[in-house]
């Protein structure tokens, strides 16, 4: 039940600091994604019931401090964590494999979604140039840093939820 304590805090920083310090991390035009990466490393930590709650709620956080319709983050990321639950329902924090392919697509499936959200608000998005110039950029910076929130979103689910010990495990 703690999580859900330090939830709405912890998201409220990680979408101030995509909002603001990740922005200079920027190459060409696309910019790393701290509040996507957390989606999905809590996705691939955590259940889907736990999961959810976060998607909703740093989506609506990331959509007030950007120009996105209020939202549609949300629904970006539940579809998100949706789709990685269906595929890997829960992986150990340890897993260094499956974090950099993970979030690779997903940064596709935001981005794409993100550009038919703002064409649906009546934004001119250029479909190509964004893909290329902002999409793929800022899904390369994403699978660089995707390790290092990977680990400390699993440390802090098994600090929160620990485990019981097994030798099977």
């Amino acid at each position: 039940m703690a999580i859900y304590y330090i939830g709405f805090p912890f998201l409220m920083i990680v979408a101030v600091l995509d909002a603001t310090f990740m922005q200079l991390f920027r190459l060409w035009g696309g910019a790393p994604s701290l509040m996507l990466m957390v989606m999905v490393s809590w996705a691939l930590v955590a259940d889907l019931e736990d999961a959810l709650p976060w998607a909703v709620m740093g989506g609506v956080m990331r959509d007030l401090l950007s120009v996105a319709p209020t939202g549609s983050s949300a629904v970006a990321f539940v579809i998100i964590v949706i789709i990685i639950d269906r595929i890997f329902p829960k992986i150990s924090w340890h897993n260094i494999a499956i974090p950099p392919p993970t979030i690779l697509v997903a940064s596709y499936i935001y981005g794409l979604m993100m550009f038919g959200f703002l064409r649906l608000a009546g934004w001119d998005v250029p479909f190509f140039n964004g893909l290329w110039y902002i999409i793929l950029p800022g899904a390369v910076i994403n699978v660089m840093g995707i390790l290092v929130v990977f680990r400390l979103i699993g440390g802090v689910n098994n600090f929160l939820r620990p485990q019981r010990a097994s030798m099977l495990r």
